[in-house]
């Protein structure tokens, strides 16, 4: 990838930005989540206490042994303290009549616990989140789980306590945490795929559309340089023609090898001109360029200064040797050596710079480029 740098940074980007999102919507949702699942938890735990409450009752009522009763729910709830949710019998003591673990019967629930202000009474899932994640394991109890419901069986001293599972909702939370974080790692992976993925199929369209404009650039320059490179060459043809014109002005056309010096000869070689009142005659080879502005055609020499002229701009082009001098639209006619930079104008027009500097634009149109160029190729 030639833009790497994008790259790192889109990727440095989406990563913090996915950890920041992660920062503050995990604990959030594992917040929501835990206290949905505490809310189921107490809902079961108030139904099995309930349930156990009713059987202990109808027991009593019927004069069932209450030893055999208490053996029965022993029975049935034994092991169960390594699920989420468990019950356990006390009586108003606060001593374990009844456990899933048997070596806690007869024991006595810890001091925070033993709170008859919690006797038919139920926390909420939230108040049990809070309770869970502010509290620390106390080696020193001999229970560490929480009681979640206590209701008391009629006619008895008994207390049906429900308890919850403290380590076994620790592990859920942080189960739960790895799962979002997991969540957030592909989810975050994914999107910074889909993202290099958009950003590398549009930087590849603009590379492209780039490379084309660049291309069509190289090609207007090559083709420009050419065309200047015509230019000099003309010039400089133009002037050896001249000068061996002026060696040999009695040498046959055929000795001279060119076209050009029998077209100077059929044209003028001076213009009449005026300067205010005062009659001027010039050398076709001293001016560089003929422009007409307001119906007033002006000629201009090398040296800069300007007169004019009663004819018009067809009736001097037409006069003049078209080998040295090029009609480059209705308003200017130039001379080859006033050209000295040939640059693009718009998508098909070319721009001419003169010496001296014209007074107004010389935009050969697209009409006329091909013209030109073939004109500076003679």
């Amino acid at each position: 990838m030639r833009n790497y740098k994008i790259y790192l940074y889109i990727t440095l980007g989406t990563t913090i930005f996915f950890l920041i999102i992660a920062f503050f919507a995990t604990p959030y949702f594992i917040k929501n989540t835990t206290i949905t699942l505490l809310d189921s938890e107490i809902s079961a735990a108030k139904a099995e206490t309930t349930q156990i409450a009713v059987v202990f009752s109808e027991g009593q009522i019927s004069k069932t042994d209450k030893e055999k009763t208490i053996q029965g729910i022993q029975k049935a709830i034994t092991n169960t303290h390594r699920e989420d949710v468990y019950l356990s019998l006390i009586n108003w003591s606060g001593k374990i009549v009844s456990h899933p673990d048997l070596t806690l019967i007869g024991a006595k629930i810890p001091d925070q616990d033993n709170n008859t202000s919690s006797i038919e009474t139920i926390m909420s899932g939230e108040d049990l989140y809070k309770l869970i994640k502010n509290s620390k394991k106390d080696i020193s109890l001999t229970i560490n789980d929480d009681i979640i419901y206590m209701l008391s069986i009629p006619n008895t001293d008994l207390i049906v306590t429900a308890y919850i599972n403290r380590k076994n909702i620790q592990l859920r939370i942080k189960e739960t945490r790895t799962l979002f974080n997991t969540g957030f790692l592909i989810i975050g992976l994914f999107t910074l795929l889909f993202v290099l993925a958009i950003i590398r199929y549009i930087s590849s369209y603009y590379e492209e559309q780039l490379a084309l404009k660049t291309s069509t650039i190289e090609d207007s320059v090559l083709s420009l340089s050419k065309l200047n490179t015509s230019l000099e060459n003309y010039q400089k043809n133009i002037l050896e023609i001249r000068e061996t014109q002026e060696l040999n002005s009695n040498v046959s056309k055929k000795e001279s090898g060119d076209d050009v010096i029998d077209t100077q000869e059929k044209s003028k070689q001076r213009l009449l001109t005026y300067v205010r009142n005062e009659l001027l005659s010039i050398s076709t080879d001293d001016i560089s360029y003929i422009y007409v502005d307001n119906s007033i055609t002006y000629v201009i020499k090398k040296d800069g200064r300007r007169s004019t002229t009663n004819d018009s701009l067809d009736q001097i082009y037409s006069s003049l040797d078209q080998g040295l001098f090029f009609r480059a639209n209705r308003q200017i006619i130039v001379a080859i050596h006033a050209i000295e930079k040939i640059t693009k104008f718009g998508n098909s027009a070319l721009k001419i710079q003169t010496n001296p500097e014209s007074e107004i634009e010389i935009i050969i149109g697209k009409n006329k480029a091909a013209s030109f160029k073939q004109w500076l190729d003679l």
